[in-house]
């Protein structure tokens, strides 16, 4: 299984390759004079972005979701080019979002996609703290289908995230480095139900993650925070053990595959397609394992419920930036279909019980190509659909 993975990322990293040919990608005409308004507040900066200026735009909006109800959600995107007289670098960006619901949970998030030493060495980094409601299931699709939500899935999590990715450059468009992560998950006010499930049972309370692992990726997008053409791969692989601080012992591998395709020559309109398959072997902490409905895959589905060892999905998504007479606008949509499968072993997770995945999205671009997002998406499952929106800054994948 492993080795066919690594084939096809080396398939699909040929394929771009045979791709690369040098392209004229259409840019924005220069926007006219600057308005007064309300969102001149959040101008777009194109100038200065130029120029590699360090800019910061702030941005608030609320938000529902069936975990944490209600929410405002406020937040800045920081960009900036680590050398400013490097113009073919690109810009390093850093989205800060905190966000409080009405059932008192709390979320403080931070993402780092930094390019630095002429593009020779990228430093990615997530750094993230929330104390919410959270919803536990049970491993595997029968049990999010019939555990009863939510006397039997009731539980609060308090979680903490830091993890640094360096990638440096091996060749054009080619990269290699490390992962490292430590996490930490403490449970509390959890249901008769749970406190009985074996999954619960193998770490208790208190789990802590400490890994370390393997990348492998290859990229030629245009603008990796928010592409209009090319291929984006990688593929991970960590090992997570007690001996580097943590009480859990696992191994995780990621595969993450994105293809971006203009549909003009001359206005971004385009197509996102996003395939990834993430498995764990060994005894990973049912807080670890893979599992559907975040705001980067198929959303509306209610994050937690659908969890297991093997997962899959892939997503198709319309990008359409609106013009007026022939000038971009700084608004845009999207629309966006989605399909994912869990399981216990390979053959289950691809695609043996799908679950389907469709929603809408508004983009407004507070920087050049940096975009806020809002986004709608509705999982139909019968009598367990589910819907939920979404509030970030940059693209979902």
């Amino acid at each position: 299984m492993r080795t066919s993975l690594i084939c096809l990322f080396l398939c699909l990293s040929v394929f771009a390759a045979a791709q690369d040919t040098p392209r004229v990608v259409p840019l924005p005409l220069p926007p006219g004079p600057r308005k007064h308004g309300i969102l001149s507040v959040f101008g777009a900066h194109r100038e200065e972005a130029r120029e590699g200026k360090f800019l910061v735009t702030p941005f608030f909006l609320p938000a529902y979701s069936p975990d944490i109800a209600f929410s405002l959600a406020g937040g800045a995107i920081f960009s900036f080019r680590t050398q400013k007289s490097d113009s073919a670098l690109p810009t390093s960006s850093i989205p800060v979002t905190v966000t409080y619901s009405t059932v008192n949970s709390f979320i403080a998030s931070a993402g780092w996609t930094t390019f630095w030493l002429h593009d020779k060495l990228r430093i990615n980094a997530l750094m993230q703290y929330k104390n919410t409601r959270d919803a536990y299931y049970g491993v595997g699709y029968a049990n999010a289908i019939s555990t009863s939500y939510p006397d039997s899935t009731h539980l609060i999590r308090s979680f903490t995230i830091i993890q640094i990715r360096p990638l440096w450059k091996l060749r054009r468009h080619l990269f290699g480095g490390m992962s490292l992560e430590y996490s930490q998950n403490i449970l509390s006010q959890v249901n008769a139900h749970t406190a009985h499930d074996p999954y619960y049972l193998q770490t208790g309370q208190f789990i802590r993650n400490t890994g370390l692992g393997a990348i492998l990726s290859y990229d030629s997008r245009d603008f990796p925070q928010n592409a209009f053409r090319g291929l984006y791969s990688t593929l991970i692989y960590t090992f997570y053990q007690p001996q580097f601080g943590g009480n859990t012992e696992f191994r995780a591998l990621d595969f993450d595959t994105r293809f971006y395709l203009p549909l003009s020559r001359y206005k971004y309109h385009s197509l996102a397609f996003n395939y990834r398959a993430r498995y764990d072997f060994g005894e990973p902490p049912f807080t670890s394992m893979v599992s559907l409905g975040t705001s980067q895959d198929l959303r509306g589905l209610r994050f937690g419920q659908f969890r297991d060892f093997y997962e899959n999905y892939f997503i198709t998504e319309y990008r359409h930036k609106f013009y007026w007479h022939d000038r971009p606008t700084r608004w845009g949509f999207v629309c966006w279909g989605g399909v994912g499968a869990i399981g216990g072993d390979f053959r289950s997770a691809l695609f043996e019980r799908a679950i389907p995945d469709f929603g809408i999205g508004l983009r407004f671009e507070i920087q050049p190509r940096l975009n806020v997002r809002a986004d709608w998406g509705h999982a139909p499952l019968g009598g367990r659909s589910s819907s939920a929106t979404y509030f970030n800054f940059l693209e979902a994948f």
